[in-house]
């Protein structure tokens, strides 16, 4: 699509939170970690304070250089559990003649086949992991990109198919047991797959890697669920299935489903990649909505948990990273060596040598683009859904700080405006910087304009150069409310809160009704269905504030709000159906019952009386067939403008002021 001028900051539902930004440790970590700089690496990479200069690069050090380099404060690390033997041992295991160099080669723990572990092995980047924990890294992803030697049929790591599936999953969980007891490693997650599907991994390979069918994927996912079990790890997460693409992602999640091994994945895993060449949306439109989507009804999140590219610019970094935001809603993104031996795929371009590592090069525009990003956009913030792939936003509640990041991909200067409906219009507290690779200015202070939208709320301008990043920070920004008693700044999470009322049910009922409708006419991955539900999602997210709670807190259970949710959702598609495929059909029928079933239980945790309850079901349900019929017949058909008038009869019967919810205590 074009790149337009003028994009909107939707609130989401249920919120989302943001997990962080992160990168494998892997090649980086064993010869980080080897190095005499450890530390400092660990601070560049783990922290947010700025690296004096002289500390890593004291050769660059002069009068004309930046006294310092911003952290990026990755908050996510991924641990590569290695599949290489004892060389000097084992005369069973095959050593590829074409690897990348002795940092790309991860020892794993377990050598010998069947025998015992060996936790003294991997140490440089089992050192980098420990400098990132006590940094603050908080979320850990232990994963394989390929299972032992001895596990492989072709008796090494460095390419072919998976021989020992269950050994492979017991070995797997194992490594996570002892990282977390042992080391004290916040794991998060096992991640057993890299690339399973692609057809690459031929022996010998430059890299570890291993070909996994689907069959065998599903076995090691059940396997490695009841392993981790066992060993009393529970909460640790199975990840699956970090491929290549996203088509390929869809396609395996779908295979996974119908081997019935979906309810143990608690994330998914894919990365942004089309071989080697980015994921473009302009290219495979709505791929990435559709594996949104169907994490989403499977209720777990999405991991971007690797890219990488050669483009030192960071442009295309900065298009691939506000797709993924805006299309496939991940709540982690991961780059896959943000340092790298000779070579512009990372942020850094270094020297890698048992020794350790020594930088070849200032940190290059893609450094300082990420950190953008990484900066800006932190962990524990509420992602906004923006309805432009050119900015990203989130919003801290605890900090009442909202941060967008711009970007103008184009060859043109453009002036990019945010309307943020949901939050009150300030002035003060608005600060802008610029990153212009092409020129090499980073972080520069950049004029950026606050106002009041012409329908209420915040809007944000900025005119960005081209290929630059820019990124806004507000800090003092409000939720919108009504009234209400004000409470103090650390606690107080909306301007004030009246409960939900009449209006905002009738409200979201006409968002959940074109959503529904549009699904139906359009497709799933059609942009006009997307943005409906975006549509959606603001209007239960803004109906959430007024209860007295702000992303990412969801509303409690006792509430009432999800039962309104699912009310105001089971009456949208339940009319859709109904008009699609007739009254008699399983998918309207039912849709009917949920909403008669949520009905009822709004009725008895309603703050209003029931005959009132009543009333709006009945306003829910005409508003409902209201839209359907206008998407279908036109507003100005007998059947929309009944149910419209019916609707409206229901609503000045409960009064639109009515509060249906009151707020949470």
């Amino acid at each position: 699509r074009p790149l337009g001028h003028g994009a909107e900051a939707l609130l989401r539902y249920p919120p989302a939170k943001w997990s962080g930004w992160g990168c494998s440790l892997a090649w980086l970590g064993k010869a980080l970690g080897s190095s005499r700089e450890a530390e400092v690496w660990a601070d560049l990479l783990f922290t947010t304070g700025d690296i004096p200069l002289e500390r890593l690069w004291p050769d660059w050090v002069g009068p004309y250089m930046p006294s310092a380099v911003p952290g990026l404060g990755f908050s996510v690390a991924r641990y590569n559990v290695g599949g290489l033997g004892r060389v000097e041992d084992q005369a069973g295991e095959a050593r590829s003649t074409k690897s990348r160099g002795w940092h790309a080669e991860i020892e794993g723990y377990q050598p010998s086949p069947g025998g015992e572990f060996d936790w003294t092995r991997d140490e440089g980047q089992r050192n980098f992991l420990m400098l990132a924990v006590e940094r603050g890294v908080d979320q850990v992803e232990l994963f394989s990109n390929a299972p032992m030697w001895w596990m492989s049929h072709t008796a090494s790591s460095f390419g072919g198919s998976l021989a020992r599936p269950d050994e492979f999953a017991a070995y797997l969980a194992e490594v996570a047991a002892h990282t977390r007891s042992e080391w004290g490693v916040p794991v998060r997650s096992v991640a057993p797959f890299n690339e399973p599907s692609e057809d690459w991994w031929r022996f010998p390979h430059n890299q570890e890697g291993c070909r996994i069918p689907l069959d065998q994927q599903a076995r090691v996912i059940a396997r490695l669920r009841d392993e981790l079990d066992r060993r009393g790890l529970g909460d640790v997460l199975v990840a699956a299935s970090d491929e290549n693409r996203m088509d390929t992602a869809v396609k395996t999640w779908q295979n996974l489903k119908r081997a019935k091994v979906t309810s143990y994945v608690g994330s998914i895993n894919v990365h942004s990649y089309d071989g080697l060449d980015p994921w473009r949306e302009a290219q495979h439109p709505g791929i990435r909505a559709e594996l949104s989507r169907m994490a989403a009804e499977e209720g777990v999140p999405i991991w971007a948990s690797e890219h990488g590219n050669g483009d030192v610019s960071g442009a295309v970094m900065a298009e691939t990273i506000l797709e993924d935001l805006h299309y496939l809603k991940p709540s982690a993104w991961c780059y896959w060596q943000p340092v790298e031996h000779q070579s512009n795929w990372g942020f850094v371009e270094a020297d890698f040598k048992p020794s350790g590592a020594r930088p070849l090069k200032l940190p290059n525009a893609k450094y300082y683009v990420f950190a953008h990003f990484s900066r800006f956009l932190r962990r524990g913030m509420a992602m906004l859904h923006c309805t432009e792939p050119w900015v990203a936003a989130a919003y801290s509640r605890d900090e009442h700080l909202l941060a967008c990041v711009f970007a103008n991909p184009g060859q043109h200067r453009r002036s990019l405006r945010l309307r943020l409906p949901c939050f009150s219009a300030t002035t003060g507290g608005v600060e802008a910087v610029l990153t212009e690779p092409r020129r090499m200015r980073y972080f520069i202070r950049h004029p950026v304009e606050a106002a009041e939208g012409s329908s209420g709320g915040l809007e944000l301008s900025v005119e960005i150069v081209p290929h630059a990043v820019c990124s806004v920070t507000v800090s003092e920004a409000r939720l919108r409310g009504s009234c209400g008693p004000k409470t103090p700044r650390r606690s107080r999470q909306v301007e004030s809160a009246m409960g939900v009322n009449a209006a905002q049910v009738q409200a979201m009922a006409m968002a959940a009704s074109r959503g529904a409708t549009d699904e139906r006419r359009f497709g799933a991955k059609d942009v006009r269905t997307q943005h409906s539900w975006a549509r959606w999602e603001h209007e239960c997210g803004c109906s959430a504030t007024q209860l007295g709670v702000a992303p990412p807190v969801t509303p409690p259970r006792d509430s009432g709000f999800s039962d309104l949710v699912e009310v105001v959702c089971s009456g949208a598609w339940g009319a859709a159906n109904e008009r699609t495929f007739g009254s008699g059909a399983h998918d309207a029928a039912e849709a009917w019952e949920r909403f008669h079933r949520h009905a009822e239980r709004l009725a008895a945790l309603g703050a209003a009386s029931r005959a009132q309850v009543q009333d709006l079901i009945w306003m829910v349900f005409n508003t409902c067939w209201a839209v359907v019929n206008e998407r279908w017949y036109g507003p100005d058909s007998a059947d929309c403008r009944e149910a419209c008038a019916r609707a409206e009869q229901h609503l000045a019967t409960v009064g639109r002021d009515t509060v249906i919810l009151r707020p949470c205590a």
